[in-house]
Parts: C-alpha cells; structure tokens; sequence
C-alpha cells in the first residue's frame, strides 16, 4: 500500500521540480526509502538514477530549441559526475555498518545517511 502513496510522492516531486526547480535527489531519497522500502545507500543511487534520467527527458525540448548552454552544462556536470563516481567508488564503501555506540544507541550506516538527508533539507529549506 506505501509503494502507491511512493508512486503519487513521485509525481508531486516531479510537478514540484518543474515549477520551483529545486533538487530532485533531497526529495528523493526519503520517498524511495519510507514509501518504497528502498535501503538508504542503495536509494542514493536510485535517486540520482531518476533525477538524471528525468532532467534529461525534461530538457529534450530545450536541446530541440538550441536553449542549452553545453559548455555550462559539461563545466557544472564533469566534476559532479566525478565526484559522484567516486563518492560511490571509495568513501561510501568505506564507512562502517557501524560509525558508533553510545550506551545501548547504536547509530548504523543507513540511520547517518537519513540524517545527513535530513540535515541537508533543513539547510537548503533554509
């Protein structure tokens, strides 16, 4: 029954995208994890998946009209491919299943990726 609510999320984020314009994977990865029951490291990359894709069908249009910048778009899209690629590659494996205990708390790899989301919403909120 959640993944129906994760498929209506999925077009509010796309018709909320399309007026304001804002980033795609924020929204993103809450949805794919709460409403789909996606795994949150494996929901990051989903998300960039779906951004990715959609921004591209979304700007067939533009391409058609010679509206794009391409050199803006290689300047702005090469280091963040980049950086993804090895984001991926060596820090996300990198970091434990495990970061800490406290008393009986445990803070597990997937809890810290939610709240780093969390966080990162708070700020572009802001």
């Amino acid at each position: 029954m959640l993944e129906y609510f994760g498929y209506f999320a999925a077009v509010l984020i796309g018709i909320s995208l399309g007026l304001i314009g804002s980033g795609g994977s924020i929204l993103t990865v809450p949805v794919l994890v709460y409403l789909m029951g996606a795994d949150p490291v494996n929901a990051t990359a989903y998300s960039l998946f779906i951004v990715g894709i959609t921004s591209l069908v979304g700007s067939y249009f533009y391409m058609k009209k010679k509206l794009i910048s391409y050199k803006t778009a290689v300047v702005f899209a090469v280091p963040a491919f980049v950086t993804v690629f090895l984001t991926r590659l060596y820090v996300l494996p990198s970091i434990p299943d495990i970061i800490f205990n406290f008393g009986s708390y445990v803070l597990f790899k997937r809890t810290a990726i939610m709240l780093f989301f969390a966080i990162l919403m708070g700020v572009s909120a802001y």
